[in-house]
C-alpha cells in the first residue's frame, strides 16, 4: 500500500522536487486527509453499524452497487436527519466492499478535525487509487513530477491530472479493479460553494467513459443540496435513498439492548446490575422517544455510561425525565432529542448562564478558526477551544471550564490536562446536532444566545486584555489572551462594520457602556501598534507562531489603513 506521506503537505500548497527514483515517503500527505478515509486510524475504532442492524438499506446500496454498471445509473444519494445514522451506514458499507475488493476509495467530510472543506478531496482520492487500481500510482507520480505545483490548481484540473489522465494512461480493459467511492457528510463541508462542486465533480467520476466510478454520497438535505441534485442533469442519473423511509425502530432496539447489556456486564461485582435490566417497557419507551434518530440512543448510552454516577440510576432519571414529559403540539422532529439535550445539560451544572456562555464561546471560536484559512492552517494549537484557553479570555479561576464540561461527557469531547497543548486538545460537541440545537431558539430555550451577544462578550473580553496588554506588552507567545483578542477583532469583523454589523443594543454592551467605559477599537488596536509587533516579530525570525499571527494581522491592519478616516465607535 502506497504510504499516506506521497501528498505531504498538499493542503499547504507546498512544492518540492520529485525524484521518482527515490521514495516517495516525503512528497504530498495531509493529516486531516489521512482522517477523511476508511484507512484512517479514527476509522478503525469509529462506530459503525450494530451486526444485524441497518440490514434493509445496506443490502439495497449493495444491490445499486452490483446493477449500476448494467442499469447505467451510477451515482446515489443516501439522504437523511442529523443523527439518522448516515455514517455509520458508510462505514459498514465500506467494510462491505473491501470484503468483495470494490472499494476505490472513500472521504468522510466532517467538522471536526480540519476535513470541512474540500481543498484536499481529490488529492485524497487519487492516493488511495494508487493502492487500489494496479498501475495507477507510477502514472500519477509522473503527472506530479512535470507538474509539482498541481495541488495549488482548481479541483477540476486535478481531477483531470490527478484522477483521469492516469487512468486513460493505463491501457487496460474497461472494468477491471474497483470502482466504488464512498462520500459522507457532505453536508459538513462548511462552503455551499464547495458542496455544489464536490457533487460536480463526482458527477464526472461517475460518467467518465475510460473508468466510470460507482459513487454514493451521503449527507442531510441542506437547500443547496437538494436544489443541486434536483437539477435534469443529475436527477436523470441519480438514484435516491432516503433513510427516512426505512425503519429503524427494531435496529435501535437491537443496539440499545446491545450496548446496555454491555454496560452490565462490564461493572464490577461490587456494583452489579441485575439480570433483566432494563426491563422490555423502558427498552420501548426509549425507542418510542427516538423516532428513528441513532444519535439518541448513542447519547443515552453515552450518559448512562459517563462514570459521573451508577448506570441504573443514570437512565432511571432519564426514563423519569421523558415519561414526564407532555406530549408536544409542535411539529420539530428533533422534540425528543432537545428534551433529551436539555435534561443532560439542566442537571449537569446548575450556573445556567455560565454554561450558556460558555456553550456558546466554543461554538464562536470554532467559527472564527474553521472559517479563516490562515488561523485554520496554524499549527498552532492555542488558537482552538480549550478549557485553558476560556478560563484565562473570559477571567475564570483556573478549571473552571473543566469542571463545567467534564459534566457533559455524553455531548463534549473534554481534552485531558495532558492534551490541553495538543492540535487535537480542544472541547468538540460529539455530533453537530447540538450544534443545530443551541443556534435555534425554538429548541434551545434558555440555553439559546444570539451571535450577536456572543460577539459582544468576546470583543469586551477581547478590549479588556488589549487594554491591561498595552501597560506591560509581552510577546504574544506570553500573553495569550491577548493575543487571541487581538487576532479576534483582527478576523472577526471587517474594520468599518465594527459598531453596525450587529445590534450595538445587545444587554452586554449596556451594562458595560453604563459604566461609561468607551474606546475607539480602530485608535486602541492603531495606538498598540500591534500588527506592527507581529510583522516585526516574524521578521526576526522568532517562531512560526509569529509567522502565522502576522499573516492574520498583516492583513487586518491592510484594512485598518484603508478605513482610517473611519472615526467610528463602539460602547463597551
Amino acid at each position: 500500500m502506497a504510504s499516506y506521506s506521497l501528498f505531504e503537505n498538499a493542503h499547504r500548497c507546498s512544492t518540492r522536487d520529485i525524484n521518482i527514483g527515490n521514495s516517495i515517503s516525503n512528497y504530498y500527505g495531509s493529516d486531516a486527509q489521512k482522517e477523511a478515509t476508511h484507512e484512517s486510524a479514527t476509522y478503525s475504532y469509529a462506530p459503525k453499524c450494530q451486526p444485524g442492524t441497518r440490514t434493509v438499506v445496506l443490502e439495497d446500496l449493495m444491490k445499486f452497487i452490483a446493477e449500476a454498471d448494467a442499469q447505467s445509473l451510477r451515482l446515489a444519494w443516501l439522504s437523511g436527519p442529523a443523527g439518522g445514522g448516515k455514517t455509520c451506514i458508510l462505514r459498514s458499507l465500506a467494510q462491505e466492499c473491501l470484503g468483495h475488493n470494490s472499494l476505490a476509495g472513500s472521504f468522510f467530510f466532517s467538522t471536526e478535525s480540519a476535513r470541512d472543506n474540500a481543498d484536499g478531496f481529490i488529492a485524497t482520492i487519487s492516493h488511495q487509487l494508487c493502492s487500489a487500481i494496479l498501475g495507477f500510482q507510477e502514472r500519477l507520480l509522473r503527472k506530479i513530477a512535470n507538474d509539482p505545483s498541481i495541488f495549488t490548481k482548481s479541483l477540476d484540473i486535478q481531477l483531470q491530472r490527478l484522477v483521469f489522465e492516469p487512468l486513460e494512461e493505463r491501457e487496460v480493459q474497461e472494468g477491471t479493479g474497483p470502482k466504488v467511492l464512498l462520500v459522507d457528510g457532505l453536508d459538513e463541508c462548511r462552503d455551499s460553494k464547495q458542496r455544489i462542486h464536490v457533487i460536480r465533480l463526482l458527477q464526472a467520476l461517475s460518467e467518465n467513459p475510460v473508468y466510470p466510478f460507482v459513487i454514493i454520497v451521503a449527507s442531510r438535505p441542506e437547500s443547496d443540496i437538494v436544489a443541486t441534485f434536483n437539477q435534469e442533469a443529475l436527477a436523470s442519473i441519480m438514484t435516491p435513498f432516503r433513510l427516512h423511509g426505512y425503519d429503524a425502530d427494531e435496529d435501535i432496539l437491537a443496539y440499545l439492548t446491545h450496548e446496555l447489556e454491555r454496560i452490565r456486564t462490564a461493572l464490577s461485582a461490587g456494583r452489579g446490575i441485575p439480570e433483566g435490566w432494563p426491563k422490555r417497557e423502558a427498552l420501548e419507551l426509549l425507542v418510542k422517544m427516538a423516532s428513528g434518530q441513532f444519535i439518541f440512543a448513542a447519547t443515552v448510552i453515552k450518559y448512562v455510561e459517563n462514570g459521573k454516577g451508577h448506570p441504573q440510576a443514570l437512565l432511571a432519571q432519564v426514563l423519569h425525565y421523558l415519561s414526564q414529559r407532555r406530549p408536544s403540539s409542535c411539529t420539530n422532529p428533533f422534540a425528543e432529542l432537545d428534551a433529551l439535550y436539555s435534561m443532560i445539560l439542566s442537571v449537569s451544572n446548575p450556573n445556567q448562564p455560565l454554561l450558556r456562555r460558555l456553550l456558546h464561546a466554543v461554538l464562536e471560536i470554532w467559527r472564527l478558526v474553521e472559517t479563516n484559512s490562515l488561523l485554520n492552517e496554524s499549527e498552532y494549537p492555542g488558537l482552538g477551544p480549550s478549557t485553558l484557553m476560556l478560563d484565562t479570555f473570559f477571567h475564570l479561576e483556573y478549571g473552571t471550564t473543566h469542571i463545567l464540561f467534564s459534566q457533559l461527557g455524553s455531548l463534549v469531547h473534554v481534552p485531558t490536562e495532558a492534551e490541553q497543548w495538543n492540535p487535537n486538545g480542544y472541547i468538540r460537541f460529539h455530533h453537530k446536532s447540538m450544534e443545530d440545537y443551541l443556534k435555534t431558539p425554538e429548541r434551545s430555550g434558555h440555553l439559546f444566545r444570539s451571535e450577536a451577544d456572543t460577539a459582544a462578550d468576546f470583543v469586551i473580553a477581547s478590549i479588556q486584555h488589549l487594554q491591561r496588554w498595552s501597560h506591560f506588552l509581552q510577546p504574544p507567545i506570553i500573553d495569550k489572551a491577548a493575543t487571541f483578542g487581538a487576532l479576534y477583532l483582527c478576523v472577526r469583523f471587517t474594520w468599518d462594520q465594527i459598531p453596525t454589523w450587529y445590534d450595538i443594543a445587545t444587554s452586554e454592551l449596556e451594562v458595560a457602556a453604563s459604566e461609561k467605559v468607551a474606546f475607539d477599537i480602530i485608535g486602541l488596536i492603531r495606538s498598540l501598534r500591534l500588527p506592527e509587533y507581529f510583522i516585526n516579530a516574524a521578521a526576526g525570525g522568532n517562531s512560526s507562531l509569529a509567522q502565522s499571527y502576522a499573516q492574520v494581522a498583516s492583513a487586518a491592519y491592510a484594512n485598518l489603513t484603508a478605513c482610517s478616516h473611519s472615526s467610528k465607535k463602539i460602547g463597551i
